[in-house]
This record gives structure tokens, C-alpha cells and sequence, in this order.
């Protein structure tokens, strides 16, 4: 070693040897470690994420539509909405003047979600699938959640 690192070792274990400074108080030294405890246990709030569904196919009963593949016209009028990630299968078939509504949401995270129609409330399945009966005709928003998701259908008029 040259003497000039090693007057430097000498220097730092002088300095070592002679510190006399004092530590912080305990509770300013709790303070500080408690202020980031307490950032890591905060739970972060969620924001619902709202997707407005937008209608892509309507079809009609009784009527034939192009493309459409089943020679035999269907009772139930069908509705396919898109929405963010996800997709909306809508049937809606009348009996003795109500109306059944048989939905399916495509894509993941709506297991289990609640489906809203009006004044109706329902769970959707494991497979996404629910079903309300027994509607009158008139027009409903549609609102299903799932934890931090939300797929809105506005003014779906059942007829």
C-alpha cells in the first residue's frame, strides 16, 4: 500500500474511534419506520371501471337476417353488444305478454356478477349466464358488475 491510502485507513479509524455523536430519539426513530409500515398496509382503493356496451347485431324474431345460419326463424329476438374486453349475449322471448331475458357475458371476469334490469337484481353463474323472467315491456338500463368492473347497457328497450 502507498502512504497515501494508508494515511486515508488511519484518518477513517480515527474518526470511528472518536465519534461521540448521539443517536435519534426512540420514538423519532419509531415515527419514521411507522410512516412507511403504514403506506405498505393501506389497501389501495379501487376505481369501478364503467364500459358502456354497444349494440353490434339485433335480430328480430320471425324474421331472417343475412348470414344469419339456421334456416328456421328464432322465437327469441337476439342482441350482441361489445363492450371493452368483453361481450354481451342478449335473447329475449315473450310469454303471455312478459318477457324472459337469457344473458351470457363473453370474455373473463363476470362469474358470479350481479345483473341489474330495472327494478330486477339477479347473479350471473360460474359461466356468466343469467336469466330474469316475468319483465314488462318498456325500456331499462342494464347495469352487471363484477368487483372492479361495470358493463352498462342504456336504454334496452324489451318488446
Amino acid at each position: 500500500m502507498n502512504l497515501m491510502s494508508e494515511r486515508k485507513i488511519e484518518k477513517i479509524i480515527n474518526l470511528m474511534q472518536t465519534d461521540d455523536s448521539a443517536d435519534a430519539p426512540t420514538d423519532s426513530v419509531r415515527w419514521a419506520k411507522n410512516l412507511f409500515a403504514a403506506r405498505a398496509v393501506m389497501p389501495k382503493k379501487s376505481i369501478v371501471q364503467k364500459v358502456l356496451a354497444v349494440l353490434q347485431i339485433n335480430l328480430s324474431p320471425n324474421k331472417a337476417a343475412f348470414g344469419e345460419r339456421s334456416a328456421s326463424a328464432t322465437q327469441a329476438r337476439q342482441m350482441l353488444f361489445q363492450a371493452g374486453e368483453n361481450a354481451l349475449d342478449l335473447r329475449i322471448t315473450e310469454i303471455e305478454n312478459k318477457f324472459d331475458l337469457h344473458g351470457q357475458i363473453l370474455g373473463e371476469g363476470f362469474a358470479n356478477a350481479v345483473v341489474k334490469i330495472g327494478e330486477f337484481e339477479t347473479t350471473a353463474n360460474e359461466t356468466s349466464e343469467f336469466k330474469v323472467q316475468k319483465i314488462q315491456k318498456g325500456i331499462y338500463d342494464v347495469h352487471l358488475q363484477s368487483g372492479d368492473k361495470e358493463i352498462v347497457i342504456e336504454n334496452l328497450e324489451i318488446k
